[in-house]
């Protein structure tokens, strides 16, 4: 297919073309109720295999987004397409069926889990409710997806309630892949995590990727979180698409202001390493009540007369998109590219003792889970 705005090359496995959510707000007999525009016309496709990722302050439309690309919210306005087919379209046995291809690793991982159901049932219920295969089958497939995400056979007849967060984390992400998916969505997997069991799910939704070929969004607002594992980055702004591009260019040369500013507040766990950062001011506008022209002009350092009267497209940049009138005239800005330390021979050692007990882990997750998650 031929690139437009945020569009990948390859063959696209989701496409969101122009997709709006309002939601209606308060109002009564004598007033009109206001009209939240939580996404504004949103066009963007999701290329077979690759992770994308979808990054923003939180109320940007984010997480909205990803629950339009599973139909859980029914869009406003626009089209959701999963591979060729129009999810607006189908009735609710179609859905059901098309769901089997399509889950959702959700943000909390406690609130999202049944406290009434033993691990068991939790992962074994899709394989129930799309009759794949035997009890004795479906049994043996939910212990051997608590293996591939590190948990014990002796876990499965516990309740959420006696694991850590890390763990309910992965017994979602077993849940997620108990139908064999072809696309999941991750809404912020890992912010409500401590740091240390943040890099192992991260880690393990790698892994997960490689091992059974998926296709991966994942919703967040740490770029940092990111910077790892996704192929291309996708930046909203109360509702709206302001820049997409491949990881390695945006975090090299961020072109819209308002990533810049993002890249920016990323901490550098190296003094001297980053100078003075330009952070934002004010707070992010309300989705009910949108500024006039380019949405994020009321904050921007570099806003002109054009920005509060003219709203930017989505164009064009060069492999990438960006939506910004003078991108090309801004100047550049060290602090918003995120540098790291250079390697040294103690980060290598780290490193190589880091690999050898993540191979340890693998080796004896059937026998054992990992202490940062007892």
């Amino acid at each position: 297919m031929t690139s437009g705005p945020g569009t990948s090359v390859a063959t696209p496995i989701l496409e969101l073309d122009d997709v709006r959510k309002h939601f209606r707000s308060g109002g009564g007999l004598f007033q009109k109720p206001t009209i939240v525009r939580a996404v504004d016309g949103v066009t963007l496709s999701v290329a077979t295999g690759e992770t994308l990722a979808i990054v923003g302050e939180s109320g940007c439309g984010k997480s909205t987004v990803g629950r339009l690309a599973l139909r859980l919210l029914e869009p406003t306005s626009g089209h959701v397409r999963f591979e060729g087919r129009d999810l607006g379209a189908l009735d609710e046995a179609g859905l059901r069926r098309m769901r089997r291809d399509m889950q959702m690793v959700f943000q909390d991982p406690f609130a999202s889990l049944n406290p009434r159901m033993t691990v068991a049932e939790i992962v074994g219920e899709p394989l129930w409710l799309h009759g794949m295969g035997t009890a004795r089958e479906q049994r043996e497939t939910t212990l051997d997806l608590l293996a591939t995400v590190g948990l014990r056979p002796d876990h499965a007849g516990r309740y959420p309630h006696e694991f850590s967060g890390g763990q309910r984390q992965r017994i979602g992400i077993a849940r997620a892949l108990a139908c064999k998916p072809r696309l999941v969505i991750g809404d912020e997997p890992v912010s409500a995590l401590d740091v240390s069991i943040q890099a192992q799910v991260i880690n393990l939704l790698e892994d997960l990727k490689e091992r059974f070929g998926l296709t991966l969004i994942v919703v967040a607002h740490d770029l940092a979180v990111i910077r790892h594992m996704s192929d291309r980055v996708v930046v909203m702004y109360l509702g709206k698409v302001v820049e997409v591009a491949p990881t390695a260019s945006l975090y090299k040369e961020p072109l819209h202001p308002y990533t810049r500013a993002l890249l920016a507040a990323i901490p550098v766990p190296a003094p001297g390493v980053r100078g003075e950062r330009r952070l934002l001011e004010g707070d992010i506008p309300s989705p009910a009540a949108p500024p006039s022209g380019c949405r994020f002009h009321t904050r921007c350092p570099y806003a002109q007369a054009r920005c509060s009267a003219e709203e930017p497209a989505l164009r064009d940049a060069g492999g990438r998109q960006v939506a910004c009138h003078f991108y090309e005239d801004l100047p550049g800005d060290e602090a918003a590219r995120l540098a790291v330390p250079a390697d040294t021979s103690a980060k290598a050692r780290r490193m190589a003792l880091y690999r050898a007990h993540r191979e340890r882990q693998d080796k004896g997750a059937a026998g054992a889970t990992p202490s940062t998650e007892q």
